[in-house]
C-alpha cells in the first residue's frame, strides 16, 4: 500500500488548521477554568477538575452525536445538493437539542450521586453549585454544536474556529473578574469560572447563529431554511448514525474519565496531579482531533463523489501528519516535565506526581494517533455500526480494569491508572485500521448517503 501523499496535505491543513484552533479553544475553556481555579485553592482545582472530567463525558458524547451529520452533509456537499444539506441541518438542531436534554438529565443524576462517589467530603459543596451551571451551559452548546457540523463539512470551517476563540477570550476575562473579584465584582472563587464559562457558551450560539443568518456566504442556505423542515426520515437516519459514535467517543472518554473516581480515592492531591494531566493529554488530543476531523470531512467528500482511492489517501495523509506533530508534542511533554503541574498549582505533591505520569503520556500516543485518525475515516463512510463494539473491547474490557488492576490492587498509584492507557488505546487503533482498510479496499460499504438519496 502506498504511503505518502503530499496532494492531500494542502487540502487537510486548509481543514485542519481551523478546525484544530477551535478544537484547541473548547479545550482550552476547561483548561483555563483550572489553572485559574488552582491559582485561588488547590480544593477548588480538585473539584472542578472532577466535575469537568465528568462534563467533559458527557460533552463528548453530545459531540459525537452531532458527528452524525458529518457524513451527510459532506456527501451531499460534493454532489451540491443544497436543499438537502439544509433538510440534514434542520433535522439535526432537532435531534442534537433531544439528545442534549438526555444528557442534562444524565448530570442531574450525577449531581444527586455526588455524595455516593467516595470523593473528599470538603469537595462536594464546592463540585455541586460548579456542576448545575455547566449542565445549564449544555442546551446552548449542543444547538451551536449542530452548526458547527454544518458548516465544517461545508468546507468553511473557519466559523467554529473565530466563534470560539470570541467566546474564549471573553471566559477569560469574566474567570479574571469572577473567579478572584476584580474591578468591583464579588470573589466567587469556582462558582465565578462556572458562570464564565456560562456566558462564554450562550455567546458563542448568538456568534454562530448570527454568521449563518446574516452573512451573505449563507444565504441560499438561510433561504432554504425557510422553505424546508426537519423530517422524521432525516432523524432517524442521523439518529442511527449519531449514538455509535457518541458511545464510541464515551467510552473512549470513560477510559480517562472514570479514573478518576480511582484517584479520589487515593486523596485530594492525587485527584488534582489527575486533572492536570487530563488538562495536557485533552490539549495534545484536541490537536490530533483537529486534523482527524479534517479527514472525516475530506473521506466524506471523496465519498459523496464515489472516489474511494481518495478516501484512503486522506486518511493516510492525514495519519501521517498526526504522527509528525505526536513527535514534536510528545517531545515538548518530556523536555517541560518538571514545569507542567506549576501553571496550575504551586503545591509541590501535586507536582511530584504529575512528573511521574508523562511516560505513560508519551507511551500511548502513536495508538492514540492512528486509533483518532481512522475512526473519523469511518465516521466519514458513515461506517459505525462497529464502533460500539471495537471501543468496548479496547476500553472496558481493556483498558479500565488495568487501571484498577494496575493503580490499585498491585499498588501502583496513579502511575498504574495511567499505564493502562497505551494497552487501551493501542487496541483500539489496531481494531479501527483493521476495518477502516477492509472497508475501503472492498468497496462493501453502505454509505451513509442513505440520506442523500432522498
Amino acid at each position: 500500500m502506498k504511503l505518502f501523499f503530499p496532494t492531500e496535505y494542502k487540502p487537510l491543513i486548509r481543514l485542519a488548521i481551523p478546525i484544530l484552533i477551535g478544537q484547541v479553544g473548547m479545550t482550552l475553556q476547561n483548561l483555563a477554568d483550572n489553572v485559574m481555579v488552582g491559582q485561588h485553592a488547590t480544593a477548588e482545582l480538585a473539584a472542578a477538575g472532577f466535575i469537568n472530567n465528568m462534563f467533559v463525558l458527557t460533552l463528548l458524547l453530545t459531540i459525537g452525536y452531532s458527528m452524525g451529520s458529518v457524513s451527510q452533509i459532506g456527501a451531499l456537499y460534493a454532489q451540491g445538493r443544497s436543499q438537502r444539506i439544509v433538510e440534514v441541518l434542520r433535522s439535526s438542531v432537532v435531534t442534537d437539542f433531544l439528545q442534549g436534554l438526555l444528557m442534562c438529565a444524565i448530570l442531574i443524576g450525577l449531581y444527586f450521586g455526588l455524595p455516593y462517589m467516595g470523593q473528599p467530603d470538603e469537595l462536594l459543596p464546592l463540585m455541586r453549585p460548579y456542576l448545575l451551571i455547566q449542565i445549564a451551559s449544555l442546551p446552548f452548546m449542543v444547538v451551536s454544536g449542530a452548526f458547527k457540523q454544518f458548516t465544517d463539512s461545508i468546507n468553511d470551517t473557519s466559523v467554529a474556529m473565530a466563534t470560539m476563540l470570541i467566546g474564549n477570550i471573553w471566559n477569560i476575562v469574566f474567570n479574571w473578574l469572577l473567579i478572584f473579584g476584580h474591578w468591583g465584582f464579588p470573589e466567587m472563587g469556582i462558582e465565578g469560572a462556572a458562570l464564565a464559562t456560562f456566558s462564554s457558551r450562550v455567546l458563542i450560539l448568538v456568534l454562530t447563529l448570527g454568521v449563518f443568518f446574516f452573512r451573505p456566504k449563507y444565504k441560499e442556505y438561510v433561504r432554504l431554511w425557510h422553505k424546508v423542515r426537519a423530517n422524521r426520515r432525516d432523524m432517524q437516519t442521523l439518529n442511527r448514525l449519531g449514538w455509535p459514535i457518541s458511545i464510541q467517543m464515551g467510552l473512549e472518554a470513560a477510559s480517562f474519565t472514570l479514573v478518576a473516581i480511582f484517584m479520589g480515592w487515593m486523596g485530594t492531591n492525587v485527584l488534582a496531579a489527575h486533572q492536570v494531566m487530563l488538562s495536557i493529554t485533552n490539549l495534545i488530543f484536541m490537536f490530533y482531533l483537529g486534523i482527524a476531523t479534517a479527514v472525516a470531512i475530506r473521506v466524506s467528500n471523496h465519498n459523496g463523489a464515489g472516489n474511494m482511492r481518495g478516501v484512503r489517501q486522506a486518511a493516510i495523509a492525514g495519519w501521517e501528519m498526526i504522527f509528525c506533530l505526536g513527535i514534536v508534542l510528545s517531545a515538548t511533554a518530556f523536555c517541560l516535565r518538571g514545569e507542567i503541574a506549576t501553571l496550575f498549582t504551586d503545591n509541590v505533591e501535586v507536582s511530584r506526581i504529575v512528573g511521574t505520569l508523562i511516560l505513560p503520556l508519551i507511551l500511548y500516543q502513536l495508538g492514540d494517533g492512528i486509533q483518532v485518525t481512522f475512526v473519523n475515516g469511518l465516521r466519514g463512510l458513515g461506517d459505525v455500526n462497529c464502533l460500539i463494539g471495537y471501543a468496548a473491547f479496547a476500553y472496558l474490557v481493556i483498558s479500565l480494569p488495568l487501571s484498577y488492576l494496575l493503580g490499585i490492587v498491585f499498588g501502583w498509584g496513579a502511575f498504574g491508572v495511567w499505564m493502562a492507557f497505551p494497552f487501551g488505546l493501542t487496541t483500539a487503533a489496531i481494531l479501527y485500521l483493521r476495518r477502516f482498510l477492509k472497508v475501503s479496499f472492498d468497496g462493501n460499504l453502505k454509505s451513509a448517503a442513505t440520506v442523500s438519496e432522498k
